[in-house]
């Protein structure tokens, strides 16, 4: 190869180094998941917040992630091969490893950021390794709490509640307590006493328990690191104490299996017991039955009764009502009648006197006249006979003095009746009151001179 080629590939190769440098030491890139702190070859520091390309000149840079998400776990799908589980005492001296998971935010503001870079080293595993510690010391703190069978039975979130609050808030103050444990005995029959622990809260003014009191400050606020979500993935308990447990529940099989056979004997006698009710009940229930049929039929006869006689009475009550306005009418009836025949009784002794007074009048005519003509002699004679055979005729009837509407007992109508009467008083046998009058004579006048011729 010539010297001259030789030189070119160098210098080539030279241009690309140094471009290549100049291109990583004089650019960086942050992406948007990410912060960046850039430190400068004068020694200025940047917070890079903002994704994309910038001028780096050279400068040093460290990358934070803005949220990092951990498992502290047995488990090789959780935390991979190495078991990171931490291992808590309980208050009954039970132990087990916690599995957990935790997700933290880093700080957000430019001088949470600068202090964190400089208290870890510009190292994030170091800010997941403080986390950690923490969180076991807020573990440590919360299981001493409870027994293991209380943790396993009922409180497990209770658990995880208090250490969420202890890696935001701090550490809690405890103060130790002697307790009883529930459903435990020792050798002697004695129930088994331990030493527990109990949160110290803060009092108000009456007295009051308010907020736990912080012992010690969680160090993540002195940061800014924000607890995201806290879990607790999986407990392990330790042999022994599963044991204890697998104990309890063959205790408690065996009281729940005492308890089912009491409960089927309880059982069997209130079956014997409602049996016996039941067919009495069926008894009472027949009878009453019975009972109510014979009311009912006993309270229809009467009620039948009484609307029987009811009737009876309206029907009797009705004929009573029918006959007195029959009555009633007929009598009214008979009024009228009689009121008409005493008018027509007035008017033909008013008709009788009247032809009596024109008779008497003719007849003081005539004999003033001192003459009659031989018809009216004749006619005169004639009515004389007529009345006497008239009066011999009328005295004959049978006329009541008192007139009442209906048949008499001497037989004839009223109307018959009131026309007998009319005639006697026209003929003057009646006077007005009713009462007989002596016959009148009649006078035969002589007939008058007759003239010579």
């Amino acid at each position: 190869m010539k010297p001259k080629q030789t030189i070119g590939i160098i210098a080539a190769i030279i241009v690309v180094v140094v471009l290549g440098v100049l291109l990583m030491g004089g650019f960086g890139k942050n992406d948007d998941q990410n912060w960046q702190i850039k430190q400068s070859i004068g020694g200025t520091v940047t917070v890079i917040d903002t994704p994309g390309w910038y001028y780096k000149g050279f400068a040093s840079v460290w990358t934070y992630p803005r949220a990092t998400q951990r498992y502290f776990s047995e488990s090789d799908e959780e935390g991979g091969n190495k078991d990171e589980s931490i291992m808590v005492t309980f208050n009954d001296g039970g132990q087990a490893k916690i599995s957990t998971m935790i997700r933290f935010q880093t700080p957000v503001k430019m001088e949470d950021r600068r202090k964190l870079h400089q208290d870890f080293s510009g190292n994030p595993e170091n800010v997941t390794h403080a986390i950690r510690s923490h969180l076991t010391n807020c573990m440590k703190a919360a299981a001493p709490l409870m027994s293991a069978s209380e943790n396993q039975s009922a409180r497990k979130s209770e658990f995880t509640q208090i250490i969420q609050e202890q890696l935001v808030a701090g550490l809690y103050e405890m103060r130790k307590v002697e307790k009883v444990l529930p459903g435990k005995v020792d050798e002697t029959g004695e129930p088994v006493t331990v030493i527990a622990t109990l949160i110290v809260y803060n009092k108000d003014a009456d007295g009051n328990d308010t907020t736990p009191k912080i012992a010690q400050k969680s160090p993540l606020q002195e940061y800014g690191i924000e607890i995201l979500q806290f879990s607790v993935t999986g407990t392990n308990y330790d042999k022994q104490t599963r044991e204890q447990f697998a104990a309890k529940k063959k205790s408690f099989l065996a009281a729940e299996q005492s308890k089912a056979e009491r409960e089927q004997e309880v059982q069997q006698r209130l079956m014997v017991v409602e049996k016996g009710l039941r067919e009495k009940a069926e008894v009472t229930a027949s009878g009453n039955v019975e009972k109510e049929s014979a009311i009912i039929k006993a309270t229809k006869e009467k009620e039948m009764a009484e609307i029987e006689a009811a009737q009876k009475v309206a029907v009797e009550e009705q004929a009573k009502l029918e006959a007195e306005t029959k009555a009633n009418k007929v009598l009214a009836v008979s009024k009228i009648e009689l009121e008409t025949a005493k008018i027509k009784l007035q008017t033909a002794d008013e008709e009788a006197k009247a032809i009596i007074v024109l008779a008497e009048a003719k007849e003081q005519e005539i004999q003033r006249a001192g003459m009659i003509t031989e018809k009216e002699k004749t006619l005169a004679e004639i009515a004389a006979k007529r009345d006497a055979e008239v009066s011999k005729y009328l005295s004959a009837l049978n006329v009541p003095r008192v007139t009442i509407g209906g048949s008499g007992a001497n037989g004839g109508g009223t109307m018959e009746n009131l026309i007998n009467l009319k005639l006697l008083e026209a003929t003057g046998i009646l006077d007005g009151d009713g009462n007989l009058k002596p016959m009148k004579k009649t006078i035969m006048l002589p007939p008058p001179p007759r003239k010579k011729k």
